[in-house]
């Protein structure tokens, strides 16, 4: 067993050892792990880095801004968004057009049925309701729903119509299905981190997306998003695969023709993909400062409905979910039977503010992970302190939130054996 360190070998400053968690010094950083490198590509790298430059000022320009929606941005997504389905639908009517001409049949078929290949692939998708599984409906679970329409009432929202449990140690809301029916995520690791209030915090904030005014979130530019991304991938040729026949030559013996095709098929394929690419980061940055506004907006709302303090505290969390998530998966690893929830809440209570304030420090040098649609927890914390403080206008009565908890860990045992499962399959 190695002995306590007082002092920084850096700064001489007081450094944190104890808990039996790595020590590190507040004042220098001295003990903190360098940032894992960034697996990507150069170009994933190059974007991650603007992207996180393009938070950090989107930041600085709405501390202390009205944080409802723009409608001039609204605009420019949606109608960039009916561009990108306007080009599916052309696919449809292209197919129809090359049916009814008097080109060869056989030729006929082939490009109309390519056609129309490309359409499916890329067309809409409006997801699908759970049929099935860890979900809960206002049948099934009066208590989660009582609870959820008190927490949509104070934030001005609809309740969901539909709760699934997950494993995840994350909450999440959207609309699925041709009725759209709002269908809400929460993960029961993450549930059970929560106290009564950071409970009615990440619910509100999930209910406060229905009226935060994020563009990405409505119908026909969400899809329009995912749509452009089938149009990469279905563009982009096997990079790999055409840099090696670049390098050592073709395998084809079939005749020249093939060969000079197997070159130069990339070639045309990958300024297409490169197009469709950009189109889809125009869109996306044009969403990005209406995404990163609606989630600070998000939290306002789950501030109103919650309080400040709960608010930030349940923001916290997130900065031991990986930690968390990992020690589950260690005790599920060791036994088959182990009690992984038990495990998690042996974790939290193990973690000192010291280790939390490590993690944070951690956490701020990660740029990488910086994405536009959620802002590092750190600004998000930062948004919320900035405005003056709330107590939250939910008041829900203690055993109902208990009843709600109930019905929501009925589903602990086989969450837990499918997180024991995952452990076990590596």
């Amino acid at each position: 067993m190695r002995a306590p360190i007082e002092n920084c070998p850096v700064c001489g400053e007081r450094v944190h050892d104890e808990g039996g968690w790595p020590p590190w010094c507040p004042s220098c950083e001295w003990g903190l792990p360098e940032p894992a490198e960034d697996p990507r590509s150069r170009w994933r790298r190059w974007r991650a880095r603007r992207m996180h430059a393009r938070v950090l000022a989107n930041h600085q320009q709405l501390l202390g801004t009205d944080l409802h929606a723009s409608g001039a941005r609204r605009l420019a997504g949606l109608l960039l968004a009916l561009l990108v389905h306007l080009v599916t639908a052309l696919l449809v009517v292209g197919a129809a057009w090359v049916w009814t001409t008097a080109a060869f049949p056989v030729a006929k078929v082939i490009v109309t049925v390519l056609l129309l290949v490309i359409a499916w692939e890329v067309r809409p998708r409006l997801g699908r309701v759970p049929r099935e599984g860890e979900l809960l409906t206002p049948a099934t679970a009066p208590g989660c729903f009582a609870v959820l329409a008190e927490v949509a009432r104070a934030t001005g929202s609809k309740p969901p119509e539909v709760l699934v449990v997950s494993a995840d140690f994350n909450a999440s809301v959207g609309r699925a299905g041709l009725r759209r029916r709002l269908v809400m995520t929460i993960g029961l690791p993450l549930w059970q981190a929560l106290d009564d209030r950071q409970r009615l915090a990440v619910l509100g904030h999930e209910c406060g997306h229905e009226v935060n005014g994020d563009v990405r979130s409505t119908v026909v530019v969400g899809t329009a998003v995912e749509s452009l991304d089938r149009w990469a991938s279905l563009l982009l040729p096997d990079v790999q695969a055409t840099r090696t026949r670049w390098r050592f030559g073709t395998r084809n013996t079939t005749g020249s023709f093939f060969a000079i095709a197997e070159y130069l098929v990339p070639l045309i394929l990958l300024p297409l993909s490169v197009t469709v690419g950009l189109l889809a980061v125009g869109l996306e940055r044009i969403a990005a400062r209406s995404g990163q506004r609606a989630e600070y907006r998000a939290d306002e709302l789950a501030a109103a409905a919650a309080g400040t303090p709960a608010t930030v505290a349940m923001l916290d969390q997130f900065f031991v979910a990986d930690q968390c998530m990992q020690a589950m998966r260690l005790a599920g690893g060791r036994d088959r039977d182990g009690d992984v929830w038990a495990a998690e809440s042996r974790f939290l209570q193990a973690v000192t503010p010291a280790q939390r304030e490590r993690w944070r420090r951690i956490a701020a040098r990660e740029e990488h992970r910086t994405d536009a649609s959620h802002p590092p927890t750190l600004l998000r914390q930062e948004m919320l302190s900035s405005k003056p403080p709330v107590a939250g206008r939910v008041q829900v009565d203690p055993e109902l939130l208990a009843t709600m908890t109930a019905e929501v860990i009925a589903f602990a045992p086989v969450l837990g054996r499918r997180l024991r499962d995952a452990a076990a399959d590596g």
